[in-house]
């Protein structure tokens, strides 16, 4: 048996490494790559330097073994937001374009009204055991005037199963089930918009006067935080107290957080609607600067809230784009806010009138609006 070693030993080490070398023409394991500049960011930006106790060195170097070079943005951030789920902390998760979240979030934090636009239905859907169901629904768009309805089951788009971003921007035709009932079709077309143009709209679309026996009742909902949104609750409120409504409901569920006490002003202004009963709708959509309004509304007697706990999502965030924006990290950078209030992050605000959110295959949608009208008919 002929002995390899010496010179020859060497230099068969010495092409193997070279054939590994990317500087040789070997593929770069870019998955990998991406995954360590977003966690160096993460290790250099997050709020809080001992990573809430946890090992963190240790807990990057574990997930990152479980990266494959051929991962796609997709499969990176799977184990990228496992990593950071092990922080337990708010406003802190990592977004691809496949995530409606990417194009609502970087809309929310573009200095421009137009930009990331998608083909948006108004649907807000929300994935429970594997099937897509409507969690919110919003005002005036084309899903709502479709006739879909939060808790709806989402099926398919064209035949295909349905997908959050299958909308195609002309006449598509959406299955869905409503209550377990045999499926049915609606045509629709989404509009091509940001989701922060869907927030504003359907936020001055959702003024109305409702009843509830002989109450007139005003209605808003507060989507998110802009100052046309602002304007729109303003303006709103001055028309329900020229009417003279026998009572208020100001719906926070869902959208984005970032509001300051501005919001409750108009409220807090008028002798005449903080003399009549209000009542704010809450869930586990309700977040950030909307919680901070559901804390206020508890401390300083504003109002009675209904619907179940808030999401406990207090934490300051910084939006962040990597890699040419193949990625949209929100990190939080901060503590909560020096704020008279109880503590948030991690605890939510819990309602005065408990009512159990209705997610999947309602009967009969948005139970939380339904009490509250119930309360005002009594």
């Amino acid at each position: 048996m002929p002995r390899v070693g010496g010179r020859f030993s060497v230099l068969i080490g010495v092409l193997c490494c070279a054939a590994l070398s990317p500087a040789m023409g070997a593929e770069p394991c870019r998955a990998r790559s991406d995954y360590d500049t977003i966690t160096a960011t993460v290790t250099e930006r997050f709020y809080d330097k001992t990573f809430r106790g946890l090992d963190w060195p240790s807990r990057v170097a574990q997930y990152r073994k479980l990266v494959r070079c051929s991962d796609d943005e997709a499969k990176v951030a799977v184990q990228v937001n496992r990593l950071l789920s092990e922080l337990h902390a708010s406003h802190t998760a990592l977004y691809t374009k496949a995530d409606i979240d990417y194009w609502g979030l970087n809309s929310l934090f573009s200095s421009t009204t137009d930009a990331y636009a998608i083909e948006f239905a108004g649907i807000w859907p929300q994935q429970r055991e594997g099937r897509w169901y409507a969690k919110y629904v919003f005002e005036d768009s084309p899903a709502a005037r479709a006739g879909l309805a939060q808790g709806d089951e989402l099926l398919k788009i064209n035949g295909r199963p349905f997908a959050p971003l299958g909308f195609t921007g002309r006449s598509d035709v959406l299955t869905f089930s409503r209550g377990g009932k045999p499926p049915r079709e609606v045509s629709l077309q989404a509009s091509h918009q940001n989701i922060l143009q869907a927030f504003v709209r359907s936020s001055a679309a959702s003024r109305q006067i409702l009843t509830a026996g002989d109450e007139r009742v005003g209605y808003f909902h507060l989507w998110t935080a802009r100052e046309t949104i602002l304007q729109s609750l303003k303006d709103s409120l001055s028309e329900f107290e020229t009417a003279r409504v026998d009572a208020l409901i100001i719906d926070l569920r869902g959208g984005y957080g970032g509001t300051s006490p501005d919001y409750l002003e108009p409220l807090r202004k008028s002798a005449y609607l903080t003399s009549i009963p209000v009542y704010f709708l809450i869930d586990d959509g309700v977040r950030s600067g909307k919680e901070m309004l559901a804390a206020m509304v508890r401390r300083d007697k504003l109002g009675t809230l209904v619907g179940s706990r808030t999401a406990g999502g207090f934490l300051g965030a910084a939006p962040i784009r990597l890699l040419d924006e193949r990625y949209f990290l929100l990190l939080a950078v901060r503590g909560g806010l020096p704020l008279d209030l109880p503590p948030i992050e991690g605890v939510g605000v819990r309602p005065d009138v408990s009512v159990p959110a209705c997610r999947a295959r309602c009967g009969a949608p948005d139970t939380e609006l339904a009490k509250a009208l119930e309360l005002i008919r009594r």
